[in-house]
């Protein structure tokens, strides 16, 4: 069973290196069936009051992704098998933010979590959000 999850909402943060996935039985690393490297991405999601850290398998070389640094999940979804017992994250792509705030002209490259179009507006500023649900902030 695969449950999309709506990340409109959510900040995404890189918490370590992306490293190659090993296959559990053999060791070794895995591969795509085309011969890309899969890689283990890890990430810490927050949506305002709390986080968590997620991991994912993804293909191809993902040296592009840097610890602390704010990111996009596109196609974010939690699998889960029929017993319930087996439970993974997938994603279908993780952008840097930068890249969406330079292309939105985010203003000295300040808070990339709120640029425009990024699929995460407003997540950053109630990332830093201090009021409580019915207070003003201004």
């Amino acid at each position: 069973m695969r449950f999309p999850i709506d990340t409109s909402q959510l900040a995404f943060t890189v918490t370590s290196p992306p490293m190659a996935a090993k296959d559990f039985a053999t060791k070794k690393v895995k591969v795509t069936e085309d011969g890309q490297p899969v890689m283990v991405v890890k990430l810490l999601a927050m949506d305002g009051t709390d986080s968590t850290t997620i991991k994912f398998n993804m293909p191809g070389e993902q040296h592009h992704l840097t610890p602390g640094m704010p990111v996009r999940v596109e196609g974010l979804a939690y699998g889960m098998a029929k017993d319930g017992d087996v439970r993974w994250w997938t994603a279908a792509a993780v952008v840097p933010m930068h890249a969406a705030g330079a292309a939105a002209g985010a203003p000295g490259g300040r808070n990339p979590h709120g640029a425009a179009g990024s699929g995460a507006a407003g997540a950053g500023s109630a990332r830093h959000s201090t009021a409580r649900p019915g207070e003003g902030e201004g």
